[in-house]
């Protein structure tokens, strides 16, 4: 009788602490963003971008470096960007999410929502309206946390992605151009 109360204690127990631990392995949902890697791409050097992650601590995450405007960041210009996710039998396949605009600075201050505000602070930048005047603006770090304000969907499928940013002029050249790669977590889930 003493072994049959045991069992019926700990069957309890462990259902109700499952209960309280329930960790789905959907394919999409809430997401926890790990940035991997920043880096240029192929441009003619009007936009030049020299960013690279930093390790802070064990849980803060830096951005780092500096970018030149050699002309206005203004809405002249084309946004177009491209992300290809990690495929399950490896290789980056292009094209999981594309959102090409113009109106660049306009379009670009609503899609990061608050973090526009935390990136001019941290670049130095005086100006939060458009259009963004030509210069270097430097960075000595920014907590990738304050990232995390940005109006993009907040569900999306888990992964690996890289998505690249490309600035065109009207004539479809690429005038600047740069990488993000990164890892999309349930928000339970640990980096690799």
């Amino acid at each position: 009788m003493i072994i049959m109360k045991m069992y019926v204690l700990i069957t309890f127990l462990s259902v109700s602490n499952s209960k309280t631990n329930f960790m789905p392995n959907l394919p999409l949902g809430e997401y926890r963003i790990v940035f991997e890697k920043i880096y240029s791409c192929e441009s003619t050097n009007v936009f030049q971008y020299n960013l690279y992650f930093s390790k802070k601590t064990f849980n803060i995450t830096e951005m780092k470096g500096n970018i030149t405007f050699l002309l206005p960041f203004d809405d002249t210009l084309t946004l177009d960007i491209n992300g290809a996710s990690w495929g399950s039998i490896g290789g980056w396949k292009p094209n999981s999410m594309v959102y090409i605009t113009k109106n660049t600075c306009s379009n670009s201050k609503k899609l990061l929502g608050n973090a526009w505000y935390s990136l001019i602070k941290a670049f130095n930048g005086h100006i939060t309206s458009c259009p963004f005047p030509a210069g270097t603006y430097i960075t000595n770090g920014i907590d990738l946390k304050e990232l995390d304000n940005l109006n993009m969907p907040k569900v999306y499928f888990y992964g690996k992605y890289k998505v690249t940013f490309k600035i065109r002029n009207e004539e479809k050249n690429v005038l600047g151009c740069f990488v993000i790669e990164m890892t999309l977590l349930r928000p339970w889930e640990k980096p690799t």
